[in-house]
């Protein structure tokens, strides 16, 4: 049964304008292992949009949740991928099935995530 659904869209020149000003955003939004998977790519452009790509997730979930940040830190879930490139959503805050989905043009990153829970 779906219990939320949540979809959020970021500009990509935005977030890196903000990281641009305040470089401490990447570690407000970012937790260690996001980090370091920022940190391994190779170009600006690709930082850039794995930065507004984890931002963005991580709005959308709060919206699937209903509570929006309230509540919710950026660092209790980590948005990471499987080997085959899927992102997955990591966290103690839903103990369903978490569905996420992360598209990105050269401007804009869509993500959509869908919490469901296990019928009774």
């Amino acid at each position: 049964m779906i219990k939320g659904l949540g979809i959020d869209i970021a500009e990509i020149s935005r977030v890196k304008q903000i990281y641009g000003r305040h470089p401490r955003f990447l570690e407000k939004i970012l937790n260690a292992d996001e980090i370091e998977v920022f940190n391994s790519l190779n170009t600006e452009k690709a930082k850039m949009t794995y930065l507004t790509g984890r931002f963005s997730v991580k709005e959308a979930f709060t919206k699937a949740m209903g509570t929006g940040l309230v509540g919710i830190g950026f660092h209790d879930l980590s948005v990471l991928n499987h080997s085959s490139g899927q992102p997955f959503i990591k966290t103690e805050l839903f103990k369903g099935n978490i569905h996420v989905s992360i598209s990105d043009t050269d401007e804009l990153v869509i993500t959509e995530v869908i919490l469901e829970e296990e019928e009774k």
